[in-house]
């Protein structure tokens, strides 16, 4: 496919690309930027369609950047080409590496979750912080989670910046947003899924609980914790950690936690 050039900041794709990238109400729903080298390997590897791909014109000159400008073209994705201070225009980082892409993403709903035969779910509840976030969503796809899932009030997993933090991980790993936590309990109590709560203070030593079976994990805000009622109420697992520390950083929780339940589901490297 013949890759074309744009030179106005006015063009309506690189519009387009300033509204996914805000965020506004008016921005289409299914799509989100994907932006940066490694993100764009994931992104091309993945299901999803992509709607455009734009590249500055100083990209494409190092060999692993000239291999995926080929695989997208290879795969007839529409690509443009726009000067590096036009490209500084539709970036959403300081530092931009000169490429990125618009994609349609779904949105996935409680009813059409992925079903597998001994989930590993995790849920993101009252999460603020867009880098935490897109950190979980990387380690969730690492440890191998079916599913990862936020609660009203979560920042969006399709904000750019949760997006780049999990280095491409966003389109691994099937992601259910804004659930709400009734229903996502009654889901879970549907499909014999343990649900477990994390705690800073009380609650069972995590090493020491039941994560073999199909289980579910909701991680809370560092600051308030849970602030609904449902999810208190669940049984809860904590981390040990030393005297005098306050707790650690929800990311950190949710890698250890994680990966101790993908080593009592059996770990296997060919997962």
């Amino acid at each position: 496919m013949t890759i074309q050039q744009l030179t106005s900041k006015d063009n309506p794709l690189l519009k387009d690309i300033r509204l996914v990238s805000s965020g506004m109400r008016r921005a289409p729903k299914e799509l989100v930027i994907a932006e940066g080298l490694r993100v764009l390997e994931e992104v091309e590897q993945s299901p999803f369609t992509i709607e455009a791909v734009v590249f500055s014109d100083d990209f494409g000159s190092a060999p692993r950047e000239k291999n995926l400008l080929d695989r997208f073209q290879s795969k007839l994705s529409r690509l443009y080409c726009v000067s590096s201070v036009l490209f500084q225009t539709i970036s959403t980082v300081q530092t931009p590496q000169g490429i990125l892409a618009l994609v349609r993403v779904p949105a996935l709903s409680i009813s059409s979750a992925p079903k597998s035969r001994n989930p590993l779910l995790i849920c993101a509840c009252g999460l603020q912080d867009p880098g935490n976030l897109g950190t979980l969503i990387r380690t969730a796809a690492a440890a191998d989670a079916n599913m990862f899932c936020t609660t009203k009030g979560t920042v969006s997993a399709r904000n750019p910046k949760t997006i780049r933090s999990s280095a491409g991980s966003f389109f691994r790993i099937p992601i259910l947003e804004q659930v709400d936590i009734r229903e996502f309990q009654q889901y879970c109590i549907g499909h014999s899924i343990r649900l477990f709560r994390t705690d800073a203070q009380e609650g069972v030593i995590y090493t020491e609980a039941d994560l073999k079976s199909p289980c579910a994990v909701l991680l809370g805000n560092e600051g308030s914790g849970f602030a609904e009622q449902p999810i208190s109420e669940l049984p809860a697992i904590r981390i040990p950690i030393a005297k005098g520390a306050e707790s650690l950083n929800v990311a950190t929780a949710g890698a250890v936690i994680l990966f101790e339940a993908r080593r009592q589901h059996g770990w296997t490297e060919d997962l």
